[in-house]
């Protein structure tokens, strides 16, 4: 009876299809990096952390809880990949209730379709306008399942990505 509670306990604590689990959450800071001589910043999401129980997060945070900020006017550089068990994509959009990525190109390729287990993709771009924004799956579904993290452009500073 005991090897059947541990085996229980087990599967309860990671879930073997989806490979998530409870675990640590990465230090966001670990996921971006900033040039600050040529105004550039690459940051790469993770889609399907293995860190938490809900695949449906970027480098372990969802809903939110994972806010990347950026002056106005800096190259970003998004760096996505997959390793949920679902089609997951990154987009930067205006907010929870958006289909389309904020302007052309501001996406992985097909956003709605999303990017198979596995497959990752990136794209650059340089916002202009200060305002508070989202990165998010548009693949149907994963937004409302907490796949965003929140996205500030800001006037000054230099760019960060944290989990305040």
């Amino acid at each position: 009876m005991a090897l059947a509670t541990l085996f229980l306990l087990g599967v309860a604590a990671c879930d073997p299809l989806t490979g998530t689990g409870p675990g640590t959450q990465p230090d966001p800071k670990t996921f971006i990096k900033v040039d600050a001589a040529t105004h550039a910043a690459v940051v790469t999401l993770i889609a399907g952390h293995p860190a938490t129980d809900n695949q449906f997060n970027y480098d372990g945070y969802s809903s939110g809880a994972l806010v990347l900020t950026v002056p106005a006017g800096w190259e970003v550089t998004i760096q996505c990949l997959n390793h949920g068990t679902v089609p997951n994509s990154c987009a930067v959009v205006a907010d929870g209730k958006a289909g389309e990525p904020l302007q052309a190109g501001w996406s992985t390729s097909d956003p709605q379709r999303g990017l198979d287990p596995g497959q990752s993709s990136g794209f650059a771009f340089t916002p202009t306008q200060t305002g508070s924004y989202r990165i998010a799956s548009l693949v149907g579904g994963s937004e409302a399942s907490g796949m965003w993290l929140d996205f500030e452009v800001t006037n000054d500073g230099v760019p960060t990505l944290v989990a305040p």
